[in-house]
């Protein structure tokens, strides 16, 4: 058992290592922004994942989202609303989440909430 900031640590709360992606952006000759289906590389990040709950569920369900997993990041937000989080075991990237809404507490950069939509059709 480790011990974390506040006291100790299950398994299930140890930092995953995650890859952040975003699709590509451009203008078009009218000046719309396309996105195109390749996704680039952001960056890589540490977070907890967990499974939402009910309450969760049931709140971003209200307003037409559907958020199946949490992820707390520490520090400041490096990811935006629908970027691609994949998580990486053994150097394989196996599950993939889309970022539905990004929650910075209090806005003073010590915890991020990424909610998330797990996706199987974004390898």
């Amino acid at each position: 058992m480790m011990h974390g900031r506040i006291g100790p640590m299950r398994p299930e709360c140890f930092p995953k290592p995650f890859n952040v992606y975003s699709k590509k952006s451009s203008v078009s000759e009218i000046g719309r922004a396309t996105k195109k289906g390749e996704m680039e590389l952001k960056c890589s990040l540490r977070c907890i994942l967990s499974v939402a709950k009910p309450e969760e569920r049931e709140r971003f369900n209200q307003i037409g989202v559907t958020v199946t997993h949490s992820l707390i990041q520490r520090g400041s937000p490096k990811a935006k609303e629908s970027d691609v989080f994949a998580l990486n075991k053994n150097g394989k990237e196996t599950r993939w989440f889309r970022v539905q809404a990004v929650h910075n507490k209090g806005e003073m950069d010590i915890d991020t909430v990424y909610y998330c939509e797990e996706r199987g059709d974004l390898k």
